[in-house]
């Protein structure tokens, strides 16, 4: 920022140069003429200062920026109107550029080769799958999206109380239990849960009430089983949606609580694609910890690697945690349509 001293924009160049943009990364920004390095981008105080010497910004687009609205003068040509409006064009700028030179559109299919895929696996599970299931429900998609590399809930099925209860002994109380099975609905479309579970009793309790919420049998001859899996850490939650969507073709969008609309991008994910789908995921109160959006970033994008490389109608991932660093960000409820 090349400002005139005393001036306002010098002023609070200095400040969000010390202070940072609330996000914990800073401001890079030199504060007036004297200190200015060999920059991209010089934002110039026009009413101050005119030029800027072409020794020090040789390769940088320079733009004229003014403290006020009303201090824009017509016949000096175009200028942008305060300095963090002036830094917000710089950075959309700035992602724009990068954008172009990751490339447009989905990222190729060569990408997925850096992943390191659990092929086997993938293919053992397809090859438990009925020919007419046209779902795939929670417990044989979490399979799947693990064989990618995707972080999901640690888990198993249990066919009675007895076995409901050794597996919440090795997940480790509390857990949580759900009804099992291709035809049990996906969380976000009222499949029973019952959390919070800390103890043998309440493993049984719990085996029967979420086979009844779901109208299934309870008896062991019947088939009837459910999921017990550990609880999930505490995070910001959204859901993710991978699905054709016409002439756009393969698209992943996300859906978080407060925020005004989705947000989508070309599947499946260029990383530069995953940090920006995972950049909408933000804290919710003050003082809370920001979510790992590098730890979201990669599980968005494996997942959606799956979905274009297996030719899935649809991967739902209905409950997606998004943990502080130091916490797994995890897949908690997920469904695909075949």
């Amino acid at each position: 920022m090349v400002a005139s001293p005393g001036s306002w924009l010098e002023a609070s160049a200095r400040a969000q140069a010390g202070d940072g943009d609330g996000s914990g990364r800073g401001v890079a920004l030199a504060a007036v003429a004297a200190d200015l390095e060999p920059a991209d981008v010089v934002l110039i105080d026009r009413a101050g200062l005119g030029e800027v010497p072409a020794s020090r910004a040789a390769r940088a687009l320079v733009v004229p920026v003014v403290a006020r609205g009303e201090l824009a003068d017509d016949d000096a040509g175009d200028a942008l109107v305060g300095l963090r409006a002036a830094l917000g064009a710089v950075a959309a700028c700035g992602r724009a550029v990068e954008r172009i030179a990751a490339g447009l559109g989905p990222a190729p299919r060569e990408a997925r080769a850096e992943l390191e895929i659990d092929e086997p696996r993938i293919q053992r599970q397809l090859d438990k799958l009925l020919a007419g299931d046209r779902r795939i429900g929670d417990h044989e998609a979490k399979v799947l999206l693990a064989a990618y590399g995707v972080p999901v809930t640690r888990q198993a099925v249990a066919t009675t109380p007895s076995a409901a209860t050794r597996v919440a002994k090795k997940a480790g109380y509390p857990v949580e239990i759900r009804p099992w099975g291709s035809d049990a609905p996906s969380e976000r479309a009222g499949c029973p849960v019952e959390r919070g579970i800390s103890t043998a009793a309440e493993v049984r309790r719990a085996f029967l009430a979420v086979l009844g919420a779901a109208g299934l049998p309870s008896a062991e001859a019947d088939g009837a089983a459910v999921i017990v899996r550990e609880t999930p850490p505490a995070g910001r939650e959204l859901c993710a949606t991978i699905a054709q969507l016409g002439p756009l073709g393969w698209t992943v969008w996300i859906e978080v609580a407060g925020a005004p609309a989705p947000v989508a991008a070309p599947a499946p994910l260029r990383l530069v694609d995953a940090a920006m789908l995972a950049a909408a995921v933000t804290a919710t109160r003050a003082g809370e910890p920001e979510p790992d959006r590098v730890a979201l970033a990669n599980l968005l994008r494996r997942a959606t690697h799956l979905a274009v490389d297996q030719g899935f109608e649809r991967v739902e991932l209905g409950r997606v945690i998004a943990a502080p660093k130091g916490a797994r960000s995890l897949v908690v409820d997920a469904e695909i349509i075949r």
